[in-house]
């Protein structure tokens, strides 16, 4: 088994999301831009329903902020 697939595998156990349902998270990852909030809300939004998790605005306003931290810290 590729690791890829092993890391997909471990994830699927540990979140209880389906690997269908991660590399359709993954492909529609590819295409927003992260730089958009918009689109952060959003994926953080997906995220959230598959893994049957609530987020309130103040949880999803702060995930935001850490995603542009790290998209910064990314690109220096």
């Amino acid at each position: 088994m590729k690791d890829k697939d092993l890391l997909v595998e471990r994830v699927s156990k540990k979140t209880n999301v389906k690997k269908e349902d991660i590399f359709k998270l993954a492909n529609d990852l590819q295409k927003k831009d992260l730089n958009n909030e918009e689109d952060m809300r959003s994926f953080i939004q997906t995220v959230a329903k598959m893994t049957n998790q609530t987020l309130d605005q103040r949880k999803i306003d702060k995930l935001v902020k850490i995603m542009k931290l790290s998209l910064i810290h990314i690109w220096r």
